[in-house]
């Protein structure tokens, strides 16, 4: 039985129950020998003789052409054996699978469809393949779903074991340990390095004093676990993986396989919630949240229609943009310009591309973190103008006007007769003048657009953004009452939303009424009435554009019966058999 507690790409922070034993995930099997047992902060061991130890022991039964008979239902099954070359070779004889398997070729994987745990062979040759390592995980996990732990045995080192997790792998070993230590490799967060160069005072750990380096390199896989799972909880995993990538490069293979090409596997799993986020590396511009918001822009998002005259402004540090002493500059000089209603604020930065104004609460929009420098890489500047051509493309404007300043180069590249007004920074008197002025001059043919009108357009985009088409006819013909940003969605006397701190409209039941009518966001129950949280043991299905974070409703039918937010994937939901699905909010009670 797996539980999921927290998430990171693939990764997840969870809770393995087996054989009535509670085990954390990311988990590290200890190799357990005679001679030298496993250390005492050793969770679970990786034995080949079972002892009266009380830890979980998982034990291996050798290959088919040297088998060990079973002892216990913790035993692995034997392995064929064969290196990946051969992996899909057919044997004279088949192993059963049995709670736990073994996979080695991609035949091996439906055959171990009722396993509880997934144990792929040959772990070190995957050191050497970084793209076969990725193929397998992406077979193992369409295949087979997100129920199984997975598991990889001979490959995680302190240095990898963040790429490892945020990949899928819930269960490693400490065999290359053992074999590094035979080797005189001393291992840390950052590499191995030979014992000679190695500074054992800056290590500071126990077996470094008594010069113990197999103890010392099975603690430091063991803090890097440690770690992991911390950053797991505070859903920082991909930053953590970040600060590793330059510590070999098959970390850095392995990210980029799943960020370029595994994309569609990593981002139904993705929180659309989240908290700070330090977009400081190159790959920053490809990690999952970043691509699907950049996305969404493309596809869900669409000016408001009162909108003539474009402006793309700078992004600032302090998030959301709007409380900036920038932005608020920026603001004044619209208001100056005499006719705001019809000024669409854009702002121009990296990682993200486009943020339209009314989104800049969304994460990750609000949340990200860059060097602010003045300084753009190719990638960077070739992001903005690939958005900005596709935002142009679906969106029409009299005019454009760049209040921009080291952005100003490559959005000429776009718009060459664009309207450059930033006549040195864009926050300098002269600049916000010459901005107010041809505001005025550009803005004055324009009729005037109530305030209202324009803010109900722009509460409908956000609405579009989060929801789809969905959310558009879930605030059609809606009145808001509130202070921005805390505004309330009315429709027809009753409230169907509330806009929060967070960017995302919250649902009332009368809203998950009306999403429901329009087949969005739907979590189906078993014919129960939730009394609190919904957990996956009672969901049967869940719509397939839901992600972890989403505004979902509760429903049986056409009977709604909650709303809240959706805590796993959809696939997790029909899957799993423990766990939060969705922390419920609102409830109806069951009539008497």
């Amino acid at each position: 039985m797996f539980e999921i507690e927290a998430r990171g790409g693939l990764g997840r922070r969870g809770v393995w129950t087996r054989d009535g034993r509670p085990l954390p995930t990311p988990l590290i099997l200890f190799v357990q020998r005679s001679e030298r047992p496993a250390p005492g902060f050793a969770e679970a061991l990786y034995v080949s003789e079972r002892t009266d130890d009380p830890r979980l022991q998982i034990r291996t039964r050798g290959s088919v052409f040297a088998p060990r008979p079973p002892e216990h239902p913790d035993d692995l099954p034997p392995t064929k054996g064969l290196p990946r070359s051969l992996a899909d070779l057919e044997m004279p004889q088949t192993t059963a699978m049995g709670d736990l398997a073994i996979v080695v070729g991609e035949e091996d994987i439906p055959r171990a469809a009722e396993s509880e745990a997934v144990f792929l062979a040959n772990g070190p040759e995957f050191g050497r393949s970084p793209r076969d390592f990725v193929a397998t995980l992406r077979r193992v996990k369409e295949t087979l779903g997100p129920a199984r732990v997975i598991a990889v045995t001979g490959l995680a080192t302190p240095s990898n074991l963040s790429v490892l997790v945020y990949a899928g792998i819930d269960v490693m070993d400490s065999s290359r340990m053992l074999l590094d230590s035979a080797r005189g490799l001393f291992h840390t967060a950052d590499g191995s390095v030979p014992l000679a160069d190695a500074d054992r005072d800056a290590c500071g750990c126990a077996a470094c004093a008594s010069e113990d380096l197999a103890a010392h390199n099975d603690f430091a896989l063991h803090r890097e676990t440690l770690l992991v799972r911390n950053h797991l909880v505070h859903g920082r995993l991909r930053e953590l993986v970040e600060r590793r990538l330059g510590n070999a490069p098959w970390n850095t293979a392995v990210v980029r396989h799943f960020d370029l090409r595994g994309y569609d596997l990593v981002e139904p799993y993705t929180s659309v919630r989240g908290g700070p986020m330090l977009a400081y590396s190159h790959e920053s511009l490809h990690r999952p949240e970043i691509v699907r918001f950049r996305h969404r822009v493309r596809e869900r998002y669409r000016k408001p229609p009162s909108a003539r005259v474009l402006l793309l402004l700078p992004c600032s540090a302090r998030k959301p943009y709007s409380r900036s002493r920038s932005h608020r500059r920026f603001r004044d000089a619209i208001l100056a310009g005499g006719n705001p209603s019809v000024v669409h604020e854009v702002i121009v930065t990296s990682p993200l591309g486009l943020i339209p104004r009314e989104l800049e609460r969304f994460h990750p929009a609000r949340d990200y973190d860059i060097p602010v420098t003045g300084d753009w890489s190719r990638d960077e500047a070739a992001i903005v103008e690939e958005d900005l051509r596709a935002f142009l493309a679906a969106n029409a404007f009299d005019t454009v006007i760049a209040h921009l300043g080291a952005e100003a180069p490559f959005v000429r590249e776009v718009l060459p007769d664009v309207i450059v007004t930033a006549k040195d920074r864009p926050t300098s008197d002269g600049s916000l003048a010459s901005l107010a002025k041809t505001l005025a001059e550009v803005t004055k043919p324009f009729d005037r657009i109530p305030k209202g009108i324009r803010f109900s357009e722009e509460m409908a985009n956000v609405a579009t953004f989060q929801f789809g088409e969905a959310g558009r006819r879930l605030i059609d013909g809606a009145a808001f009452r509130g202070r921005f940003p805390m505004v309330r969605v009315i429709r027809d006397g009753t409230q169907v939303a509330m806009h929060t701190e967070g960017g995302m409209l919250s649902l009332t039941l009368a809203g998950g009424e009306q999403l429901s009518k329009e087949n969005g966001y739907w979590v189906e129950i078993e014919d129960f009435h939730p009394v609190g949280n919904v957990f996956a043991v009672g969901v049967e299905d869940a719509a397939p554009e839901i992600r972890p974070g989403d505004e979902v409703v509760v429903r049986h039918g056409a009977d709604v019966r909650a709303v809240g937010t959706a805590r796993l994937a959809p696939r997790e939901m029909r899957d799993l058999s423990r766990g939060e699905a969705v922390h419920v909010r609102h409830v109806r009670p069951k009539a008497p």
